[in-house]
């Protein structure tokens, strides 16, 4: 028999969770045809893999490449992982579908992502989709749809309960999605809007959810000194609805720091009563949001000439303040630093204007000013006219290494395609997620700190998130799979976009970097990363949900 291409010599690493072996595969078209001995004349292509792992292609279930993977549709960052699937609409905050006269308002939530000149066409789920098919795409996208968009398409702004024909709506909406291919819905509980949805709205919206046989994802409410009661709020809504659960970076945030058995243990509780829950999370400690982005929800509906008015008010200052440290509607986790005054960890990282700040804590300058680091913060944003951005370290190594050693948690990186130049790189953002997790957790976590074995990470990358999301063709290398493939030179993986704590300064190792140790990568068959060079060909496809 002929292969398009052959990879001889390799340390195959199946996905299963078994040792590597040693083994030819032979690929034609877009499917492993071969696992054996495999003569190099019978192939149109070979690739030498001796002595590097052979492992199929990283599945990443938890990304906002939503609207970047249009921007960037090579996948630049992300195929150089090793990464050959994305599944988009995370925390709620999916861009379709989209309807009027709310659609300027649903973007508004993307930010500056966003900004990218163009007025998205699309209104359904489905015309989303097909915007990828048309466009073509560096390695395969799935979508969920986010309850925020749905939402505020049928809602608007109103933080209220939705009526009865407004929620009729919401579950004609979720219903299209599912159709066109959705493979489920998420929330992002400590986001506007979906942050406004009480678990009654996500029970009966997940209801049409389970009639396709889809998944629920969740940022749940809580995610520090509330992380326990959120967790049973996103098991109670799968145990009431019918749908699989998978609970999102389920790393307690500062504020729960050390609660991981406990966190644990109420999965694994779950898992034993038959409830399908799992959990996700990524390598990264970090976080580098706009100082605005850590103020209470409500804010977060202002334009910015209102929301710098009014944080520069004496008494609203003092009552966000108060907001903040009694958290009654938990914000997303960074915010636990401000709520807990650790503003040691929140390092200024961009700041127009005000470049001598640039490197410093938050602390350091309300020090270097007499003032109270609350109005310091406050003070910066102003100044910076909502530019500013910070990192903020709220996460404990400990509690990731914890829970990537769980047989139930899966890896995700929490990223968006991205590539070291084009638009929205002007400045970059913040994110070594983009460029390093995979290799990272390689080199980190598998061969420098053995936290993992190869094998198991690989599982944990692979056929355990294609398995979740129902993706039984991908995720193993099998004959029949999909030719979805990594192979990795172990001894020289180096993730170069990541800091470790603590910050000496924010640039001294800037994340746009792409990685080493990741030479080959095939999407579907074709070669997209060859000998560490990405090559111009857009092999992804549009994965679309369908339960038999």
């Amino acid at each position: 028999m002929k292969y398009d291409v052959g990879i001889l010599n390799g340390q195959i690493v199946d996905g299963a969770g078994n040792p590597w072996y040693k083994g030819d595969i032979g690929i034609s078209g877009k499917t492993i045809k071969k696992i054996g001995k495999i003569d190099r004349k019978d192939c149109e292509r070979t690739i030498n893999a001796k002595q590097m792992y052979v492992c199929p292609g990283f599945m990443d279930i938890h990304t906002h490449s939503d609207l970047t993977a249009l921007v960037f549709p090579g996948c630049d960052s992300t195929l150089r992982q090793g990464v050959t699937t994305h599944l988009i609409g995370n925390c709620g905050l999916s861009v379709a579908p989209l309807r009027e006269p709310n659609v300027d308002l649903m973007m508004t939530y993307w930010g500056e992502w966003a900004g990218t000149g163009k007025k998205p066409k699309w209104r359904t789920f489905k015309q989303y989709l097909k915007e990828f098919d048309r466009k073509g795409i560096g390695h395969n996208i799935a979508a969920l749809v986010g309850h925020g968009a749905i939402r505020t398409a049928a809602m608007g702004a109103d933080m209220g309960d939705p009526t009865p024909k407004e929620l009729r709506l919401m579950k004609e909406l979720v219903d299209e999605a599912m159709s066109a291919g959705a493979f489920g819905m998420s929330t992002g509980l400590v986001y506007p809007p979906s942050c406004f949805g009480k678990t009654p709205e996500i029970i009966e919206l997940c209801k049409v959810v389970a009639k396709y046989g889809g998944m629920y994802t969740s940022h749940i409410r809580g995610e520090r000194e509330t992380i326990a009661e959120a967790i049973k709020e996103a098991i109670l809504i799968g145990e009431k609805s019918g749908t699989r659960v998978e609970i999102s970076h389920n790393c307690p945030k500062y504020g729960a720091w050390g609660r991981t058995g406990e966190t644990l243990g109420l999965v694994e509780e779950a898992m034993e009563r038959g409830l399908d829950v799992t959990i996700d999370n990524d390598m990264h400690t970090d976080l580098a949001p706009r100082l605005s982005g850590a103020l209470p929800q409500y804010l977060h509906e202002m334009d910015k000439p209102d929301l710098l008015a009014h944080v520069d008010e004496k008494d609203n200052r003092k009552r966000i303040k108060k907001e903040i440290i009694e958290d009654k509607l938990p914000a997303f986790g960074p915010c636990g630093l401000m709520k807990h005054g650790k503003f040691d960890r929140i390092f200024i990282m961009h700041c127009p204007g005000q470049e001598p700040l640039v490197g410093k804590t938050i602390e350091q300058v309300a020090k270097m000013r007499g003032d109270d680091p609350f109005d310091t913060y406050f003070d910066i944003m102003i100044e910076s006219k909502d530019e500013a951005i910070a990192i903020f370290d709220y996460i404990s190594e400990d509690d990731v290494r914890t829970l990537m050693s769980h047989p139930l948690m899966m890896i995700s990186s929490d990223c968006a395609t991205w590539s070291v130049k084009g638009p929205l790189t002007d400045p970059p953002p913040y994110m070594p997620c983009a460029f390093g997790e995979y290799p990272g957790i390689l080199e980190r976590f598998v061969r420098d700190d053995r936290v993992l074995t190869m094998q198991d990470a690989i599982r944990k990358m692979t056929s355990f998130p294609a398995q979740k999301m129902g993706l039984l063709d991908r995720g193993l290398l099998r004959p029949g799979m999909r030719a979805d493939i990594a192979i990795i030179d172990l001894p020289n993986v180096k993730d170069k976009a990541t800091n470790r704590w603590p910050h000496k300064h924010p640039f001294e190792n800037y994340p746009h970097q792409y990685p080493d140790g990741i030479p080959y990568v095939l999407v579907n068959g074709k070669i997209a990363v060859d000998n560490g060079r990405q090559m111009k060909v857009k092999a992804g496809e549009v994965l679309r949900h369908r339960w038999p």
